[in-house]
């Protein structure tokens, strides 16, 4: 890459950025997506008895597990997008554009 080329807005930056703010509108969401079964299971409102509790217990694991997972994407996309420059050649944003 010659140094005198023109350098454009990187495009792999800017999908992290696109990702980024389309996951921030859902963290919320998904972080909470066995919330309601979880309690109505252990609410015992809509089934009962020592299966239930031990599909409870396994459903609380699994959403406390989802929330944790779910909490770790943004700064993991916040350090992917750290790490990738502004802007990069023409060519490097053609390649990478060709690779998606």
């Amino acid at each position: 890459m010659a140094d005198s080329e023109p350098k454009v807005p990187n495009p792999r930056r800017a999908d992290l950025e696109k990702l980024r703010s389309d996951l921030v509108k859902e963290v919320d969401a998904l972080s909470k997506a066995l919330k309601g079964p979880t309690e109505d299971i252990g609410g015992e409102k809509v089934w009962v008895g020592k299966n239930a509790r031990a599909w409870h217990r396994e459903l609380d694991g699994r959403h406390r597990k989802l929330g944790e997972q779910v909490g770790k994407l943004l700064p993991i996309i916040d350090a992917a997008i750290r790490n990738e420059p502004e802007k990069v050649s023409a060519a490097e944003a053609r390649a990478y554009q060709k690779s998606i």
